[in-house]
């Protein structure tokens, strides 16, 4: 980062800081509810505080005498408003001064912008019709002769404005105009509201004297304060996520706080999601706008829908979460209950947002392309070049190897490609990138080995086969085991020679990992000190064509369960293993359940310290982690067909793409991908700087796969009763049948409400559910 971005950011954090000091001494509770009171009610005080403070100079251009911050500066400020639920015209003071700044008019309205920039003069966006819900393309709202004529429905401000940015028509085309409220032209009535503080007004023009901005743009103006705007929703939507934690951390019911409670966790961690699916909309509307990307309108619609729905959700319920007290006067969730629903009306509905979305982005048409995903923000020139080598190297390798190539194929020669495809990769280094060159690996950084798996993802290659062995196991098996092992097995591993699978998952124990009941038992046979294993495992993947296996067992049953645990490796074909193979819904035998009866192991077959197995489980699940970051192949078949799918298929005769249903969960999807994309490429970049990854692998999990099932689910709607056919050859990311019935994505790895714990507990910090074994011997539950 330059020394200019580092002094940039600095007076960012500056800005931040000063403005939460500023607004948490003076937008109290009480402050908040005197301004409910009363119908155009406006913070004068605080608006006077941020004037002086130069709040609207921070984002206005340099040319009118503003610091030149664009919208860096605005959003900074817009989220903290909307934290503390506080009303200030600064988005329409930006969304102004940027129509005038490109109005093209041969003599910009100077005095006026000056005004708008210095805090002077107050401005509102007049854009929509009283009888209109969404924002018009053609307002009734007239402009001809320099006068402007009609009726704008209720807009921020509007009761304290001093300019207005109004929306007309000039007869041809839809134009915007600057308008000076204090004319005898203007008439404004203050509304009565749900949400009072918002200054809000109709406004009434009767030949009003107006400046036309002939170039400027109602698109941009839109996108831009819808843009700000959903930066003051997420602002608002933590701020309820946090009131209903710490709510449900001090309410105690039945002698314990709510937030032990299942329902109330997941509720919040609901939440949580959904805000940071948001942000990562806004985020890439942000990014895209200031790159100069044509594709920003897109983003910004799609964050605004997925900001608006958000701070709705959250606000609801966070005032169910605090139950009664939640619905009275005195309580604070109010505030944000009415201010989300107050932000999602003022620049139109949510149905004409999905509208501008579904336009933006061009889903209405057959050509749609989905967004690329983008390289990870930040990353270095070595990993940029790297990533184009890995993509230059597939296209010159993996046709050979993927796609229709695998049609016809039987198990038995798809594994065979597989492993040549292995090998290919092996001897080019892309196998096992992140692992050491001494045995095999790529020699490389993890963030090396996410961007060559990303780039591999573009393919249906044979992968499927090694992941457990080369993305998992290895790592760790080359952390603990014996040098002589690591040299034989590691490079058998890594070239596609030996399969190894995982085994954790018991009948008693799968979320609960450290509920294992597989005993190891210390014995010696033939000299040999070791371990007999007797029980069960089962889910284990690939355990019909591996060689090895990781297995965790009990060595201690007199300890608390998690302490007396340890973890070896295993040979599968050691007498007294059995692997049955469990045929899946669509018939499929990759997994596996495996029995141990009187299997005696050496003791040099032991990972890791005796009775210490619990952490090397957890270093293999963090791996997992990683990998979960960026795998995008849980979501099923791509967007862009099922787009192409809602255009060649009908409803009643139409197109589906022109059912408004369709439509909706079109662009829900484009919304979920965008978001998680630029969750993704946050991820990447604080790997890079040498940070675990948080709970982006959980966010990613549980949306995609619960995306994969629902939009499965409506391809097979539009096909009708041909939906019904099932290709025998079909896979998971190319057939919508596999994708739908296929709903093991959800489940492997942590179910959704193992998903939703995780992240009430270890991000919210929320208390665990309540553990009746929690500090009691293991042989005593």
């Amino acid at each position: 980062m330059s020394q200019n971005n580092e002094e940039f950011n600095s007076e960012l954090t500056l800005i931040h800081d000063q403005a939460m000091k500023l607004l948490q001494d003076q937008v109290t509770p009480e402050h908040l509810k005197q301004l409910l009171e009363q119908p155009g009610s406006f913070d004068e005080k605080l608006w006077q505080t941020a004037v002086e403070l130069g709040w609207p100079l921070l984002s206005a251009p340099e040319r009118f005498g503003g610091l030149g911050m664009d919208l860096d500066g605005l959003v900074t400020l817009t989220e903290i408003l909307g934290q503390k639920t506080a009303s200030l015209p600064l988005i329409s003071a930006f969304v102004a001064l940027d129509a005038i700044t490109h109005c093209g008019a041969e003599h910009l309205p100077t005095e006026q912008a000056n005004a708008i920039a210095s805090g002077a003069a107050k401005v509102c966006l007049a854009l929509a019709e009283p009888e209109e819900s969404g924002i018009p393309s053609m307002p009734n709202t007239t402009m001809a002769h320099g006068k402007l004529n009609g009726i704008k429905a209720i807009s921020a401000f509007a009761a304290v404005a001093d300019i207005a940015l109004v929306s007309a028509t000039d007869a041809t085309q839809t134009i915007l105009v600057l308008v000076d409220l204090h004319q005898a032209g203007v008439t404004r009535t203050a509304q009565p509201g749900f949400d009072q503080s918002r200054a809000a007004a109709s406004l009434c023009f009767k030949n009003a004297s107006a400046i036309p901005l002939t170039e400027a743009n109602l698109d941009r103006a839109l996108g831009l304060a819808a843009l700000a705007t959903a930066f003051e929703q997420i602002g608002g939507a933590e701020a309820a996520m946090l009131m209903a934690r710490d709510y449900a951390l001090e309410r105690h019911v039945f002698n314990q706080p709510i937030g032990r409670f299942q329902a109330i966790k997941h509720k919040i961690a609901d939440m949580y999601w959904r805000i940071e699916l948001a942000r990562g909309c806004a985020l890439d509307a942000l990014q895209s706008f200031q790159a100069g990307a044509r594709s920003w309108l897109g983003s910004s619609a799609a964050a605004r829908i997925a900001a608006t729905a958000a701070y709705e959700f959250t606000a609801q319920e966070n005032i169910e979460t605090h139950a009664g007290i939640g619905t009275t006067w005195e309580g604070m969730p109010q505030h944000y209950y009415r201010r989300s629903r107050a932000l999602a009306l003022e620049l139109g509905s949510i149905h004409s947002w999905r509208n501008r979305l579904i336009h933006q982005t061009h889903i209405a048409q057959p050509a749609f392309q989905e967004p690329a995903l983008q390289e990870a923000l930040g990353t270095s020139e070595e990993l940029y070049q790297y990533r184009l080598q890995a993509r230059a190297w597939l296209a010159q390798h993996a046709p050979d190897y993927s796609g229709e190539v695998r049609l016809g194929l039987s198990p038995e020669e798809d594994l065979a490609l597989g492993r040549r495809w292995q090998a290919l990769k092996q001897t080019s280094g892309y196998a096992a990138i992140n692992l050491p060159a001494k045995w095999g690996g790529g020699g490389k950084t993890e963030l090396h080995k996410i961007i060559f798996g990303e780039e591999e993802l573009r393919y249906q290659l044979p992968t499927e086969y090694f992941v457990i062995s080369t993305a998992q196991i290895m790592a760790i098996f080359l952390r603990y085991a014996p040098e002589r092992q690591r040299e034989e097995l590691g490079p058998r591993a890594i070239c596609g020679d030996d399969i190894w699978c995982q085994m954790f998952s018991e009948p008693a124990a799968g979320s609960d990992l450290a509920a294992v009941r597989l005993k190891a038992t210390a014995a010696t046979r033939n000299a040999v000190d070791g371990w007999v294993l007797s029980g069960q495992k089962l889910w284990t993947s690939w355990a019909h064509i591996s060689k090895y296996g990781f297995v965790v067992a009990r060595t201690d049953p007199s300890v608390v369960k998690h302490k007396g645990i340890s973890t070896f490796y295993v040979d599968m074909n050691t007498p007294g293993i059995t692997v049955r193979p469990i045929r899946r819904m669509a018939g499929q035998n990759d997994v596996n359940e495996v029995f141990f009866d009187d299997v005696f192991i050496p003791d040099s077959q032991r990972l890791g310290p005796v009775n210490k197995g619990f952490n090397v489980a957890m270093e293999m699940l963090m791996v997992e982690r990683i990998a979960g970051v960026y795998d995008e192949s849980i979501g099923g078949v791509s967007l862009p067909e099922l787009i192409k799918l809602a255009h060649r298929s009908r409803i009643d005769g139409q197109p589906a793409i022109e059912d408004g249903q369709v439509r909706a969960a079109l662009a829900q999807g484009y919304i979920e991908r965008l978001g998680l994309r630029n969750i993704y490429r946050r991820a990447m970049a604080a790997i890079e700087n040498g940070k675990e990854p948080g709970p982006e692998g959980s966010i990613r999990k549980l949306i995609l796969g619960r995306a994969r099932q629902q939009q499965g689910a409506l391809a097979l709607d539009l096909m009708g009763a041909q939906g019904a056919y099932m290709n025998p050859q079909g896979d998971f990311r190319t057939d919508f049948a596999w994708s739908w019935i296929d709903p093991a994505a959800r489940i492997a790895g942590g179910t959704d409400e193992v998903l939703l714990s995780t992240i009430g507990e270890r991000v919210l910090g929320l208390p665990q559910d309540h553990r009746p074994d929690k500090n009691v011997p293991f042989n005593q539950l």
